[in-house]
């Protein structure tokens, strides 16, 4: 075993016998983050040695070499062999540590083992989209087992986006046109925070979301529930189960009438149940009805309402399900029934109270927690 290895051995079990949160780091919770904190420990305290020292020895030096009246300048050595050598060795000898230890750190990074579970990943604004292998599709929210290698296959549907999960120490651009890949393996269960590091307009600060890391069997019961709980709502509740997906609509549409990247639902629930046309941004005129509901959420790019700026709502065709198709319109339809937040946003219940729920209404619901 190399020098290097031994340094790097130790440091890393170091490293890993630290407490989950350091004294400018979020907490540990994956395989590769003690990795990445060893790393960016070794470069900074490296740095801070060096700075104390080089400001000590030239505050001493403009002591004790200062000039004063009476003294006049000596003769001093232009070359010193031994000095110039000791300068050049160690400055090259922290930089071959820190290389070995970053590079050994970025090809573990990059190298996902072979057998880890696949999720697929759309970036758009502004949200995240997390597609698994069994069919479960969510917005903003990953769900993934503890201790079991996850890979992320990432692409954008719009601009470029960035993944970013610091307890797990993974972060990755999410581009246009091509895919891109993280992985992590996380060590504990619990929730973790989400983010987009690129900024990508007017709602970046709102593309947040949140990593969920279940045991092994609860795991399994989690992704059969986020793929089956809206089949057994009953039809009379389904704008409740629509609440649950507001938040794929909330970072351009309002509930309490303010526009924003698009129209508020408050407003095109009015135009639904008044009959109204709303104008087009082509001049035609539209009819807010069940039809343009479907078509506006499917594909919204087929027209766009006056006012608003084209191309900026994200296409949802292939990502719901026909029944979460029919909650949001009528979520839509009934928003006079939804009960909202003091921020404008809607009253969310689990599946199970909504299931209990029944002949109950909202509010009712709301009272039970």
């Amino acid at each position: 075993m190399s020098v290097l290895d031994t340094i790097s051995i130790s440091s890393l079990a170091a490293a890993d016998a630290l407490p989950g949160r350091g004294f400018w780091m979020p907490e540990r919770a994956s395989t590769v983050a003690g990795d990445v904190d060893f790393a960016f420990n070794l470069i900074t305290w490296i740095s801070v040695f060096f700075f104390v020292l080089i400001v000590a020895v030239m505050a001493i030096f403009i002591v004790k070499y200062r000039r004063t009246n009476g003294r006049e300048a000596e003769q001093t050595v232009t070359h010193h062999t031994a000095l110039e050598l000791t300068w050049t060795i160690i400055p090259l000898i922290l930089v071959i540590i820190i290389f070995y230890v970053g590079m050994v750190g970025y090809l573990d990074l990059r190298t996902s083992p072979v057998d880890a579970y696949e999720v697929r990943v759309t970036g758009q604004k502004w949200f995240w989209t997390f597609e698994h292998p069994s069919g479960c599709i969510e917005v903003d929210v990953l769900r993934v087992p503890v201790n079991r290698p996850v890979r992320l296959v990432m692409g954008s549907d719009d601009v470029i986006h960035s993944l970013f999960i610091p307890a797990f120490r993974v972060k990755q651009d999410v581009v246009p046109g091509r895919y891109t890949t993280l992985w992590f393996e996380a060590t504990r269960t619990g929730t973790f925070d989400l983010f987009c590091t690129e900024y990508c307009g007017t709602g970046h600060a709102q593309m947040v979301g949140h990593v969920i890391v279940y045991d092994e069997d609860e795991f399994d019961d989690a992704l059969r529930e986020c793929r089956e709980w809206i089949e057994d709502i009953d039809d009379a509740q389904l704008h409740l189960a629509g609440a649950n997906l507001f938040n794929r609509c909330q970072a351009c549409h309002s509930l309490d009438g303010s526009p924003g990247i698009g129209p508020s639902f408050l407003e095109t629930h009015e135009y639904f149940h008044d009959r109204r046309e709303r104008d087009m941004i082509d001049g035609t005129r539209a009819l807010v009805d069940e039809n343009y509901l479907r078509q506006s959420i499917l594909n919204p790019r087929w027209n766009t309402v006056a006012g608003y700026q084209p191309g900026q709502m994200p296409v949802f065709q292939g990502q719901l399900s026909e029944r979460q198709l029919r909650s949001l319109i009528e979520f839509i339809k009934r928003l006079d029934e939804i009960e909202l937040d003091d921020r404008g946003r809607p009253q969310v219940l689990s599946p199970d109270q909504i299931r209990e729920l029944g002949g109950d209404s909202p509010n009712d619901a709301g009272a039970e927690q």
